[in-house]
């Protein structure tokens, strides 16, 4: 039987929007900076899988969710776990922000999302900016990572939120804060 993947649709919500829901969503299930993404997944439901799905994300991460408690992330075996942190947290993203709309349309679907998407679909090219926003915010809470920032700079912030240097860069851009 060959499974029909949905991908993921796009919210229209706004940057601000998906950031402080990242973050809300943060703070009601008592994830900090820098905690474990990995027991976090675990908690959920999730599974994660260093490798391929199978379906062309060897040189990055996917998921593939069956049900918001059931579901799998992958992640390239070729990245370092500072990368990886985010590939997980972008991929909660899709399924936090996307799946509900995918699986309201069809209750037995099962949405699959990559790295790589139709460049000429706006949707799912906004979908990635949509998930890209939660993965900083969740990982990166505006006020904690100010904090670290000013404590000792992009250094201290990527270290204290257990992300890549290239990723607190962007999220200090992001903040203006550099």
């Amino acid at each position: 039987m060959t499974i029909e993947f949905h991908a993921p649709k796009a919210l229209g919500a706004s940057k601000a929007g998906v950031e402080k829901f990242a973050e809300e969503l943060a703070l009601k299930i008592g994830f900090s900076a820098g905690d474990s993404i990995e027991e976090l997944v675990q908690r959920i439901g999730g599974k994660l899988v260093v490798g391929s799905s199978g379906h062309g994300d060897e040189e990055s991460g996917s998921i593939v969710a069956r049900n918001v408690n059931e579901f799998e992330i992958f992640v390239s075996r070729h990245t370092s776990l500072k990368r990886d942190r985010f590939t997980i947290a972008h991929e909660l993203g899709h399924l936090l922000l996307h799946f509900g709309a995918i699986k309201k349309q069809d209750e037995g679907a099962v949405m699959r999302a990559t790295r790589y998407v139709d460049q000429s679909d706006q949707d799912q090219q906004r979908a990635e900016w949509e998930a890209n926003w939660f993965a900083a915010a969740f990982l990166m809470p505006s006020d904690e990572f100010a904090e670290a920032f000013t404590e000792g700079g992009v250094h201290t912030a990527a270290q204290r939120c257990g992300v890549s240097l290239q990723a607190a860069k962007i999220r200090a851009e992001n903040l203006n804060i550099s």
